[in-house]
């Protein structure tokens, strides 16, 4: 009976949710948010010293505050975009 069982066809929703659980694909998703936190944090320094630099600003201020904003920008993308791989 296990035999017959593992080759009766799946139906569509069965597939979806094996597809879901695939954990190759959870892993590359995971690793794609990373690397895009990662990039948002990098650009949002790297702009606030190139901005900081234009201005010619004697204390480095600006790009701290830049690169916290970034921060605060790739942790809410972060967490907007583990709320959606949740649902």
């Amino acid at each position: 009976m296990a035999l017959q069982d593992q080759n009766t066809p799946k139906t569509p929703e069965e597939q979806k949710e094996e597809y879901k659980k695939n954990p190759m694909r959870l892993y590359g998703i995971y690793s794609s948010i990373v690397f895009q936190m990662l990039a948002i944090i990098a650009l949002g320094f790297w702009g606030g010293k190139k901005i900081n630099d234009y201005l010619e600003l004697p204390n480095d201020l600006l790009t701290v505050a830049i690169g916290l904003s970034g921060l605060g920008l790739a942790l809410y993308s972060t967490l907007k975009q583990l709320e959606n791989i949740n649902k």
